[in-house]
Formats: C-alpha cells, structure tokens, sequence
C-alpha cells in the first residue's frame, strides 16, 4: 500500500518529534499551542483510566509511580540484555521513584501478579534472570496502545506504529525508547513539583487525577468545577474515601486545587500549570517514541500490513 499526499504530510509532521535530550521550550509551546493538544490530553488521562478499570491487575502498576516504573523496567530490561535484581535496583535508583531496597519487593509483586516468572536455566555464580509472562506482554500492549491513540490525536501518523505494535520486533523498540525517554524525563524533572508531591507518589493518586482530567471540556486542563463523588471514586480505585480525601486536601494545602463543600473540584492556576506541564511532557515523550520508532523502521512509513506475530522478542531476537 503506498503512501497518498496527506500521509507524506503526517510522516513528516512526526518526524519532527525525533530528538535526543531534554525537551526546548518551544518545543512545549508548540505542542501546547496545537488546537488538537486539550483533546489528546483529555484522551490520555480518560484512556489510562479505561485500560486500569478494565484490567485490575493493570490497575495495582498504575497506582503509584514506583510500581509503574518496575513494570516498565521489568519490559525494558528483558529487551536489552535480561531482567535480574541487581538491573532492576540499578534501573529504580536512575529513575528516581524508587530505592534500590524497594525494588526487591516491587520484583516480588510481578511474581505475585504473574506478570514475570524465574528463568529456570541460570549460570554459576551470575543473578536470577526473570522473564515477562505473556499475561504481563499483553497487559503492557495495551497499555501502550491507549498511550499512543491519544498522541495519535496531535500527530495520526502514530498509527503507523500502532497498525503493528502486536509484532514483536516493533513493540520491543517502543518499550525500549519508552524507557529510555523516561530515563532522559528523570534527569529532568523537578522532585519539588506539588503534582508530583500530592498525587503521582501516592497510592491510586494518579486514577484521581484522570478521573479529574477526563471531564468533558474544551479546554485543557479544565477551568470549571469538575464534580468528584468520593464513594463512586473510592470503590473504583479500591481505596477508602478518607484516603481521596486526604490526598484533596494535600493537593489544596498546595495550592493545587480548591475542594468545594459540594463535592467539586476547582484546579487552581498552579495546578493548571502543573498539569499542563506534565501531560505536554508525557505526550511529547510519546511522539518522540513513536518518531524513533518510525526512524529505526523505515518500513513503518509504506504501510505494510501487520503480521500476525504477538509474542515478545528477546533480547537475541528469538520469541521466548
């Protein structure tokens, strides 16, 4: 299948995104100026959302950012040379989320979950190697998938990438320029942001923020009150509502957010610019796997049909 002249237009507006190193500023400016920017936001968050409410499992790595970032790790690392203890600690420690000691019983939850299993073969003297069962591989997919549909909205020639992100080759390049895009945002990221402190580090605080985000609004992130029933919320993400409610009030006490007595939520300009600021980080991240991908693929850009291939390379190549 060739390409028409409006798909040469969307591979070469994605193309733009394929850049090494921290994000310019104008490089934010132009994505948050984009007229299709509120509508991906709002797909990001109320995307994430739905994938947490349909896979439970999913949803326990979504509740704080340690537990995201092992998951994420566990794939990355399988990819580029082999999941052990001692490259996950390594991995936890440079991203930032995490320590080294929690990184043991974040190992210990994947099992739990049967999202990684013990390679049985092990060579004298070398670490434990882990791989990612098939279960944790189509949960990551997706995930991956609900990501790059809402950075689809800014730039459609992502669906390039998603037309053949079940085949292995594909989804394990995503997975690895993921990890390393998250690597390069670590470096970069303000520890002091009161997003950061009041929500994304707490447990089921990031589900609160989407179930925020996801209001229907033209603009983004959104002025009017949203309205939050704390029982509805609480039974969804599995927490008390004392819990939510204690992580409202952090949030306002930082100037996030006004908590009304009516039940709805007012996000303050500092929150706004927060937010803004975050999710124009995680979109532009995901444009840039998407262009990295297109760039290390060249395939991607004729539009070749998918294959039928779903299981996960590993690091040699070879389905494990």
């Amino acid at each position: 299948m060739g390409e028409t002249l409006g798909d040469d237009h969307d591979i070469a507006r994605l193309r733009r995104w394929n850049f090494d190193g921290a994000i310019p500023a104008e490089t934010y400016a132009r994505l948050t100026a984009d007229p299709a920017f509120p509508a991906a936001a709002r797909a990001l968050a109320a995307n994430m959302l739905a994938a947490a409410d349909a896979d439970k499992t999913l949803e326990g790595i979504f509740k704080d950012a340690g537990r995201y970032v092992a998951a994420l790790g566990a794939i990355s690392l399988h990819v580029t040379g082999g999941l052990t203890l001692p490259r996950l600690k390594a991995l936890c420690v440079a991203f930032g989320f995490s320590s080294a000691g929690r990184a043991r019983a974040l190992l210990n939850y994947l099992l739990y979950l049967g999202y990684v299993e013990l390679f049985p073969a092990r060579r004298r003297g070398s670490p434990a190697r882990y791989l990612p069962t098939g279960r944790f591989v189509s949960a990551w997919r997706r995930h991956l998938r609900a990501a790059l549909e809402a950075a689809a909205v800014v730039e459609p020639a992502v669906k390039r990438v998603l037309d053949r992100l079940d085949e292995p080759d594909i989804f394990n390049a995503v997975v690895r320029i993921q990890s390393e895009g998250l690597l390069e945002e670590a470096r970069a990221a303000d520890p002091d942001m009161a997003v950061l402190r009041a929500f994304l580090n707490h447990h089921a605080g990031i589900q609160l923020v989407w179930l925020i985000l996801s209001a229907p609004e033209e603009g983004f992130p959104p002025r009017r009150p949203v309205a939050i029933a704390l029982a509805g919320a609480a039974r969804r993400f599995g927490v008390s509502r004392i819990h939510l409610r204690r992580l409202l009030e952090a949030a306002r006490d930082a100037g996030l957010l006004r908590y009304l007595d009516d039940g709805t939520i007012v996000l303050q300009e500092k929150g706004r610019a927060e937010i803004e600021f975050l999710y124009a980080n995680q979109i532009i991240r995901l444009l840039i796997v998407a262009a990295k991908t297109l760039a290390e693929r060249p395939e991607l850009a004729i539009g070749r049909a998918p294959t039928l291939l779903t299981e996960i390379a590993g690091p040699d190549g070879n389905s494990d």
